[in-house]
Formats: structure tokens, C-alpha cells, sequence
């Protein structure tokens, strides 16, 4: 058995244990496991990342287009002047995680195997983040506050084979599988709100919610006519053609009190899966990652689907699948240049989508020359190989790209950003003398 102490950003302890069992007696006769190791590890990290030296201090600076003013009211110059450029907090204190985790390694079947396999939990107290303020608080920096307790847990899977068909021929296939469960657990206030847009903030982070999860009005459909409007709970500028919001309190008319949480940018799982063949000189790779069950709001359709939003491009289904009186089927809200609660107005899950993807990361095809060809030049080593990279994605999702970046507080909106994972193809030589 092993056990390791470890101190980490010198404050908080980390210990971690594991138990080797396949010398043990018991062991003896049970051919077909090679290696088995139990462990486990507590610990309790600090962390400030990303916080800035001056955080505690309120700073003051100006420059001509800020800060200097014609305060003698001569019109002949201005007097240098000075605004507040960044707010201070002085109790922001060190970010605290707490992690627990229990795993098995394995090695199985006369070493054809590997698994590893992981159970954890992960709390953090004092999440460090910039703290939300009010348009009125001015155009200072905010500064970076401890602001609540977020919850972590899952699994993570590790599994390879080692096969070999004939000695010039062998492969190896492994597959990674995660899964985590996130919920907010405790934050200052009810909730604050983020992801930030024209027409409002389409996350909300609030106890008992995951973060950055998609919050709005939830859109039944589309009105189809006249007596479906007068028929609903009251809606502001509710019309045939236009959507038809979820009466969520049941009170008969649709407020702000009807918004509610529609989507959930974190994937139920996410795994990878690694490919490799060995065939005489030859040697081929290839890597894929999907994520499941994340939602992504598609905030580019704001732009493309609405009229009033943009004189400029449309998108096809505003061309050729919105509502109309001939085609009521249609899935995109009516064509009209007219701005309101009910079609472009509000945060609302029509932006929403299936964010779920499958891509092939990278993919690689060697081959290297043999050393006896190579050593009358003093070349120990030769291989020629070509590799695509983010080849092909599989997904439903209709904007640029499912996989999205994004702060701690929100993620999985689309702001229409180009890709930076486009596919790219690489020609290379290693050489070894």
C-alpha cells in the first residue's frame, strides 16, 4: 500500500491511499487478473486563480476621452480629471475545494486489459468570480468576489484493449467515459443572473440549479389564429404568428413571473474514443469526442430569424418556413418588422437546441522506413505521416459549431463566434539520428 501527503498552494492538505492486492495471497491462482489497486484521496485545495494582485484596492486613473473636463467653462481646454477604474473588495478570500474520490485500477486477461475506474465529489466553497453589478454602478472594473458554494459528482471511466491478430499486426482500442453532476449549493442573494444578450440574460445561477442553466420564457408554439389568442392566459402583443408562452403559476396571464428554467448546458455525460493499428510499417490513430445531453442556446438565430433585429441577412427558414396564413406548419415566428414581448423581445427557449456532438478530433496515417534502409546515412529513425484534425462533427445542432466556450458563470451560448476547432490537415516528418 502507498499513502502520499501532499500540500498544495502551501495552505491546505491533500492526502491520497491505494492498496496493491495482486501480490496478495489471496491472488495466488486467479490467472486472469494481472494487477488490481484499490485507492482512494481526500483533500482540501486553495485556489486563486485569475484574481487580480490589486482586487483588494479601489483604483483611480483617467484618461482624455474619460476624464477631462472644461470645469472652468472658458471653452478653450479641458482639466485633467480622474474616475474610478476599478472597484476594490478586501474580504475576497481564497477559493476552497474540497475532494473526495475512490477508484479501482485494473490490468486483466494476461495483460489485454486495462480499466480504471472513479467515483468523486468535489465541493467548493467561495467561488471566485466577478461580482454582477447594476448599469448604474458606472463603467469601473467589478471586482472578483467569493460568491457561493458549488457541488460536483460523478464518474470517470478509463478502459483499453491491447489486441494482436499476427506478429505484424496488432491494435489497440480505448474508451473514456465521464459523467458529473453540478448544483449550486449555496449563493448570496436569490440568484444572479449571466450570459448576457440585446434582449436580457439567458442563464440564471440560483441554489439548487446547475450552473450557467438557460432561463426564460418557455415557448409553447405559435399562435395559430385569433380565437387560440383569446382562448390562452393574457399575453402582451400576443397575435396570431407569434409565440405562445408557458403560463408556468397558472394565474391566467403571462409575466415575468412565468419565466422558468428551459435548458441545461451541462452534457449528462461526455466520452472519447481512441483508435490505433499497427500493420507492419504502417501506423494509423484517430480520436473522437462527443458530449450528450447538453443544451445550447443559438443566440445567432436573434440576429437571422427576426427582422427588426437586423436589416441585413435572413436566415432560410425566415425566408421560407415562417408562419403565415398559408403556412401554418411553419416553425419560425411570423415575418414582420415589428419588435415585441411575444416574438423577439424576451429570453425564450425557441433559441434552444440540442447541443449533443460526436467529433473526430484527429485521425493519423504513418509510415515509418526501416532502419536498414537508412543507417548507411546515420539515420536511426524515419516516419512520413498526414493528419487531419477536427475532421468531421456529427450533431443536430444547426449554428457553427456545438462546442462552445464560455465563462464560469455561462457557457453554451452561441454569440455566433467563428470556430476556433476548424479542420485543418498537417503533413510531417519525424526524424531521430
Amino acid at each position: 500500500s502507498v499513502f502520499t501527503p501532499e500540500r498544495r498552494y502551501g495552505i491546505f492538505p491533500s492526502v491520497t491511499a491505494g492498496w496493491r492486492i495482486s501480490n496478495e495471497p489471496f491472488m495466488k491462482g486467479v490467472e486472469w487478473i494481472n494487477d488490481l489497486k484499490l485507492r482512494g484521496g481526500y483533500g482540501i485545495l486553495g485556489s486563486q486563480a485569475n484574481v487580480n494582485a490589486t482586487n483588494s484596492y479601489t483604483l483611480f486613473g483617467g484618461g482624455a476621452g474619460d476624464s477631462y473636463y472644461d470645469i472652468g467653462g472658458v471653452n478653450t481646454g479641458s482639466v485633467r480629471g480622474f474616475r474610478e477604474s476599478s472597484i476594490g473588495n478586501p474580504a475576497t478570500s481564497w477559493e476552497e475545494n474540497k475532494i473526495t474520490n475512490i477508484g479501482l485500477d485494473a490490468t486483466l486477461f494476461n495483460s489485454k486489459f486495462d480499466i480504471s475506474f472513479e467515483v468523486y465529489k468535489k465541493t467548493i466553497k467561495g467561488l471566485l468570480f466577478p461580482q454582477p453589478l447594476p448599469a448604474t454602478a458606472g463603467g469601473a472594473g467589478r471586482p472578483t468576489i467569493n460568491i457561493g458554494n458549488v457541488e460536483n459528482s460523478g464518474i470517470d471511466l478509463s478502459t483499453n484493449y491491447h489486441g494482436r491478430v499476427q506478429n505484424d499486426f496488432s491494435y489497440d482500442i480505448g474508451l473514456i467515459l465521464t459523467t458529473y453532476k453540478n448544483n449550486i449549493t449555496n449563493i448570496p442573494g436569490d440568484y444572479f443572473g449571466a450570459g448576457g444578450s440585446r434582449i436580457g440574460d439567458f442563464a440564471r445561477n440560483q441554489e439548487g440549479r446547475s450552473i450557467g442553466a438557460f432561463f426564460g420564457y418557455d415557448v409553447l408554439g405559435i399562435f395559430q389564429n385569433a380565437a387560440e389568442v383569446t382562448s390562452s392566459p393574457t399575453q402582451d402583443a400576443a397575435a396570431p404568428g407569434r409565440f405562445k408562452y408557458r403560463d408556468v403559476n397558472g394565474d391566467g396571464k403571462i409575466s415575468d413571473t412565468d419565466r422558468t428554467f428551459f435548458g441545461n448546458p451541462n452534457p449528462d455525460f461526455t466520452y472519447g474514443l481512441n483508435l490505433g493499428v499497427n500493420y507492419k510499417n504502417f501506423d494509423f490513430s484517430t480520436f473522437f469526442y462527443g458530449s450528450q445531453g447538453n443544451d445550447v442556446i443559438n443566440y445567432v438565430r436573434w440576429w437571422t430569424d427576426f427582422f427588426p433585429s437586423f436589416q441585413g441577412a435572413k436566415s432560410k427558414d425566415a425566408l421560407y418556413n415562417s408562419w403565415s396564413t398559408t403556412n401554418t406548419s411553419g416553425t419560425t415566428p411570423i415575418a414582420e418588422n415589428v419588435s415585441n414581448f411575444s416574438n423577439n423581445g424576451v429570453p425564450n427557449s425557441y433559441y434552444k437546441e440540442d447541443g449533443s456532438y460526436l467529433k473526430c478530433k484527429s485521425l493519423i496515417l504513418g509510415y515509418t522506413i526501416a532502419p536498414s534502409n537508412l543507417n548507411r546515412y546515420g539515420i536511426d529513425r524515419l516516419r512520413l505521416y498526414v493528419q487531419a484534425a477536427n475532421l468531421f462533427t456529427v450533431t443536430k445542432y444547426t449554428g457553427l459549431d456545438p462546442e462552445l466556450s464560455g465563462n464560469n458563470s455561462a457557457f453554451g451560448i452561441d454569440y455566433g463566434n467563428y470556430p476556433n476547432n476548424q479542420p485543418n490537415y498537417n503533413f510531417g516528418i519525424n526524424l531521430t539520428f
